[in-house]
């Protein structure tokens, strides 16, 4: 089978031929039919989270995939040769990503979650929903917004940014979300009820023109130190300030007038089953920016392929042989 991945930490990603990995005890083979792409996947083949877990290599990178069963190892309860499956392939040790044409993964991932694809949504769609829809459904919960509470989301036309603008506005939160000018309309299309023009003037001028009151809470997707602190006195006593992208200092962490934390994705079952209700009703749907080949995932990985419109997520789709 083809795949992407690397011999050893600090590897440039590259697409190569590999055995097909077979199901062992408590595991399922899935034929990939998508992929998407996430900032989590160079963090690993960096080897930042090389503490986290156990990698064995030469290791598959792709976290995120839709497909199809094809094979099932032993103690198998839940899934059935033929049936549709969509998560965070993380299994531990970690060896089999999904940027590959058949990929091995625990039934119950040690580190991710698995569930079954409904009906009626795509491979594509079902592939690019995981990661960043449970980030941003465990950033709101965290927050503790309120229905009619004001909500500012930096970094809103990125993978998680899009879907946290969607939940919100389902929620009855106002949003207010900084986007690119030509993208403004597609923001507000997301569910936005206002927008931040990014480069026309600093976040926090333009904050307190739109809400002089202060936000209940921020969720910062986008990771810049400078934002996060310039922004932070905006959110009202007791407020929360979260980032998805390690976004906040020291300072910051420290504060204890509002909530502040970098928000690491938690109860990750629980947040997928929600995805599949939300993305089954119609409620969210990912924003795909770009679909690929397996072929030209090697240079989406490391800054090569670009996309147009709003970016949202960038998906890989498999080709399998006849």
């Amino acid at each position: 089978m083809r795949a992407i991945g690397i011999e050893r930490f600090g590897d440039t990603p590259e697409l190569r031929e590999l055995p097909v990995p077979e199901p062992a005890w408590g595991q399922v083979q899935v034929a990939i039919e998508a992929a998407a792409i996430n900032p989590l996947d160079m963090a690993i083949a960096s080897g930042s989270l090389r503490t986290l877990g156990e990698y064995r290599f030469p290791l598959t990178l792709g976290m995120d995939g839709a497909g199809t069963v094809t094979a099932i190892g032993g103690g198998i309860t839940e899934y059935r040769v033929g049936d549709r499956v969509f998560g965070q392939f993380w299994s531990q040790p970690l060896e089999f990503g999904t940027f590959a044409e058949v990929c091995v993964v625990q039934e119950a991932p040690a580190f991710g979650a698995l569930a079954a694809i409904p009906d009626d949504i795509p491979s594509q769609v079902a592939a690019a929903l995981p990661t960043s829809g449970m980030t941003a459904l465990g950033a709101i919960d965290h927050t503790h917004v309120p229905e009619g509470g004001t909500l500012l989301v930096i970094g809103a036309t990125g993978g998680v940014g899009t879907f946290v603008v969607q939940t919100a506005a389902a929620r009855g939160i106002k949003v207010i979300a900084t986007a690119a000018a030509h993208l403004a309309d597609q923001v507000r299309g997301l569910g936005a009820d206002e927008i931040v023009i990014r480069g026309e003037q600093p976040i926090e001028e333009a904050l307190n023109k739109i809400a002089p009151d202060g936000v209940d809470a921020i969720i910062d997707a986008v990771g810049d130190h400078r934002i996060t602190s310039a922004v932070a006195t905006a959110v009202r006593d007791g407020g929360s300030l979260l980032s998805t992208a390690f976004g906040l200092d020291q300072r910051l962490l420290d504060d204890s007038r509002i909530h502040t934390a970098n928000y690491r994705l938690d109860r990750k079952p629980e947040r997928l089953a929600e995805l599949t209700r939300l993305a089954t009703a119609g409620t969210i749907r990912p924003v795909i920016g770009t679909a690929l080949s397996l072929e030209e995932g090697p240079a989406a990985l490391t800054g090569g392929a670009g996309s147009t419109g709003l970016r949202g997520k960038t998906v890989l789709v498999m080709r399998h042989p006849a």
